[in-house]
């Protein structure tokens, strides 16, 4: 399960079937991104509560988690990501997670995700 939530949540762009390969400095781009749409009080961290929120309003499959999934999914992540448990996840927490992630996936080791891992890694998630 926190496998799936790790990819899920720090990998989404995995799934973009417009893309051809993911570097790593891509997906950190797109991560920021995805950190400063999540910080909606704009403090620099991400509380429980946020990611929460962002978790409920992705999509998956035709709709989105229903409240009680996304709240487990937020609380996955979120335990894995908050590195020295202060609770709250600084941009360097969530980036050296989706780093390791990145990492586990990229199973060649040539710093890209290509069409064969993201095979692997969409397989991981069931889908």
């Amino acid at each position: 399960m926190i496998r799936t939530v790790l990819t899920l949540a720090t990998l989404a762009s995995l799934a973009a079937p417009a893309v051809a390969q993911e570097t790593r400095a891509s997906a950190t781009a797109k991560f920021k991104t995805e950190f400063a749409q999540t910080d909606t009080d704009h403090d620099g961290v991400l509380t429980r509560a946020e990611v929460q929120a962002r978790i409920a309003q992705m999509k998956v499959g035709p709709g989105h988690p229903d409240p009680v999934h996304a709240k487990r999914l937020a609380d996955l992540w979120f335990d894995r990501a908050d590195a020295n448990k202060n609770g709250k996840v600084t941009q360097a927490e969530a980036e050296a997670l989706l780093a390791a992630t990145f990492k586990r996936y990229d199973t060649d080791g040539d710093g890209k995700i290509g069409p064969e891992e993201r095979g692997t890694a969409k397989k991981a998630l069931g889908r």
